[in-house]
């Protein structure tokens, strides 16, 4: 079920949207435990090892011939603060929440993780998904 707070922390996803660099598709993400936020992220024209690792699960015909350009929720979930793994923080708690909208418009467009991402998503064990769809909003519980 998609509350207030939600809606708050997908706001705060779409303003870390505007600071990607990847002109085609600006994506932002935040991952959050309750009102406080771990981490932050956007997708751009950078590379990322931790993108390389997870694209495995893309299939792509030629892996090779994939430039590796980092997606919204691997750059969050790499930037989550040393803490997290420190303290054993139990992330099964924690929502990411991932923000994506149609070029010179107010639409929401599709923001479901691809399968490198949902991979990356489970393996640090966040427990809930809510993001953008063409026709609104969607939580996907982990």
């Amino acid at each position: 079920m998609i509350i207030n707070r939600d809606l708050r922390m997908l706001k705060i996803a779409k303003q870390i949207s505007m600071l990607s660099d990847y002109t085609h598709v600006p994506m932002g993400c935040c991952i959050a435990i309750k009102n406080e936020i771990l981490s932050v992220g956007c997708n751009g024209e950078k590379t990322n090892p931790l993108q390389m690792k997870f694209d495995k699960f893309r299939n792509f015909n030629n892996p090779k011939s994939v430039i590796h350009k980092q997606h919204c929720e691997i750059s969050a979930i790499s930037k989550l603060p040393w803490y997290v793994y420190e303290n054993g923080l139990n992330l099964q708690h924690a929502t990411i929440y991932i923000f994506r909208q149609y070029k010179n418009t107010h639409t929401y467009a599709c923001a479901l993780p691809c399968p490198a991402c949902r991979k990356a998503i489970e393996q640090v064990k966040i427990g809930r998904i809510v993001a953008t769809v063409e026709n609104g909003i969607t939580e996907i519980r982990i």
